[in-house]
């Protein structure tokens, strides 16, 4: 996946590691879906800290079939950006959920690995994540290395410890959405659930609830906060709710 154009252009990383999808829909007709509804490129929606923590985590799930006319849309947690590796590299570590126009009209868990060496690694975790299915995502600094990290999905490591030079105490967490228009003025439509959001005070743990987070919202994409650590991010409008 990717992260915010305001920590640089999330565009890379989507793109080298989107081979995950939660599905694929049919064009809408009409106005909305010939204009786009969002900004070109890239647009997000979400939650962004304004400093480093040691790991971030929440409950997550697509509440709705994500309409993907073209490109994708991904709801995801994560640490890092663009420019926040050593001397200004792209370097990031995040989990989520996505669906990508490819027909495969699936929910796909993922983790994704930017390292400032310029690689980026996609791993799918599972290919086919029902609708409206709560998961429990985190990254975490292991409380052995600083600077070593690992993927969680309800309560279970699903990474091996993952080295990311010089992130200690250096990647700021984010609870995101996102969508790229795939090069083509579309209308991309989603809507994701983040519950309980955490951070980590500690390596290996120190669990808080969110308190203080910047929201960031493009054109055409809301933020709907019940609680300081409970939100809904969506296209608008969303798509239809999914059935149970």
């Amino acid at each position: 996946m990717t992260l915010p154009r305001r920590l640089s252009a999330l565009a890379c990383a989507l793109l080298a590691g989107l081979a995950s999808a939660l599905l694929a829909v049919t064009a809408p007709s009409g106005a909305a879906g010939a204009a786009g509804c969002g900004p070109r490129g890239y647009g997000y929606a979400g939650l962004e800290l304004p400093d480093a923590r040691h790991g971030i985590g929440a409950g997550l799930a697509s509440v709705a079939t994500p309409v993907v006319e073209r490109g994708h849309v991904a709801g995801w947690v994560g640490v890092g950006g663009p420019g926040q590796g050593p001397n200004g590299t792209d370097e990031w570590l995040q989990v989520g959920l996505n669906t990508q126009s490819d027909g495969a009209r699936r929910n796909r868990l993922y983790y994704e690995i930017a390292r400032p060496s310029g690689s980026i690694r996609y791993v799918e975790v599972a290919a086919n994540v029902p609708a409206r299915r709560p998961l429990r995502v985190a990254v975490l600094e292991t409380a052995s290395q600083p600077g070593a990290w690992r993927v969680w999905v309800n309560g279970h490591a699903v990474s091996p410890p993952i080295f990311l030079p010089g992130s200690h105490l250096a990647l700021t967490p984010m609870a995101m959405t996102e969508t790229w228009d795939g090069g083509a003025a579309v209308c991309n439509r989603f809507a994701y659930r983040f519950h309980h959001v955490v951070t980590a005070a500690a390596q290996g743990g120190g669990w808080h609830a969110l308190q203080r987070a910047d929201v960031l919202q493009d054109r055409g994409y809301r933020v709907f906060r019940n609680e300081r650590a409970d939100f809904l991010a969506s296209s608008d409008p969303p798509p239809s709710p999914a059935r149970a």
